[in-house]
C-alpha cells in the first residue's frame, strides 16, 4: 500500500509490480467528495484547461495523475507527474513510458522504464449490458470478430464485446505515441491472446503485426494492458 497523503475524494491507492521495470498503480475516486483544494492537497498541478471543468472530470484527472506519480516513483524511479499534450494525451517524463485510465470511480496508471519498454497501453472498463453490447458490436468488432460471437448468450456476448473494446483502447494508447497516427476499431482484431493490426500505421508498425495483451477481470469489469518491449 502507498503512504502518499490523499485528499478525501481519493482512497485505496496501491502499487503493484507487473513485470520487469513495470508498475501498476490504482485507486478509487469519488467526484461527489471533490473539493477545490484537492489538487493542492495531493500535490498535483491543476491544468489551466480544467479550471472550470465539472467535479467528475477534475476528480478523474486527479486520480489518474496520483496513480501515475505513485507508479513512476517505483518504475523507473522518478518523482514526477505527467503533463498533458495538445492532443490531451499524457506527456511522460524522459526515461519513462506509461498509460492512464479511469472509469466509474476507478483510476489506474501503468508505468515503465523506457530502456525496457517502448510503449504501454492500459484501459479499465465496466462490463457492458447485453443490450448495449448488441448495439455496439458492429462498430467495435470486425466481421471476423463478430463471427466468433455466434451461439453466445447475451451475457457472454457482452463480455466478449467489452473485452474487445478494452484491448483496442489499450492498443491505441500503446501505439499512438509511437506512430503519431490515429486509428480506429476496425483497424485491429483480436486473435486468441494477441491483437493484430489490419492497417499499417508506420514503417515500424505494418498491417499484420501483432502484440500480446493481458486482462484482469472482476465482477464489475476488466482491466486490459499491452506492453511494447524496447
Amino acid at each position: 500500500m502507498s503512504d502518499i497523503a490523499l485528499p478525501p475524494c481519493l482512497h485505496d491507492l496501491e502499487t503493484l509490480a507487473r513485470g520487469p521495470g513495470l508498475v501498476l498503480a490504482r485507486c478509487r475516486y469519488h467526484p461527489e467528495a471533490f473539493a477545490e483544494q484537492a489538487f493542492e492537497q495531493a500535490g498535483i498541478p491543476l491544468p489551466a484547461g480544467l479550471g472550470r471543468a465539472v467535479a467528475k472530470r477534475r476528480a478523474e484527472y486527479l486520480a489518474g495523475r496520483v496513480c501515475a506519480r505513485a507508479a513512476l516513483r517505483r518504475a523507473p524511479g522518478l518523482d514526477a507527474v505527467p503533463g498533458t499534450g495538445d492532443d490531451r494525451a499524457p506527456r511522460w517524463p524522459a526515461g519513462a513510458v506509461g498509460a492512464i485510465t479511469h472509469s466509474h470511480g476507478e483510476a489506474a496508471a501503468l508505468t515503465g522504464d523506457a530502456r525496457q519498454w517502448r510503449g504501454l497501453g492500459l484501459d479499465r472498463e465496466r462490463w457492458l449490458a447485453p443490450a448495449r453490447a448488441a448495439r455496439l458490436r458492429d462498430e467495435l468488432l470486425t466481421p471476423a470478430e463478430r463471427d466468433t460471437l455466434t451461439g453466445l448468450s447475451g451475457q457472454d456476448l457482452a463480455r466478449r464485446v467489452t473485452l474487445t473494446f478494452s484491448v483496442k483502447e489499450s492498443l491505441f494508447k500503446a501505439l499512438y505515441p509511437l506512430t503519431g497516427r490515429r486509428f480506429y476499431f476496425q483497424d485491429a482484431a483480436l486473435e486468441g491472446d494477441r491483437i493484430r493490426l489490419l492497417t499499417g500505421l508506420s514503417a515500424d508498425w505494418r498491417a499484420g503485426d501483432s502484440l500480446a495483451f493481458g486482462v484482469e477481470e472482476d465482477p464489475a469489469g476488466l482491466l486490459s494492458w499491452i506492453t511494447v518491449p524496447a
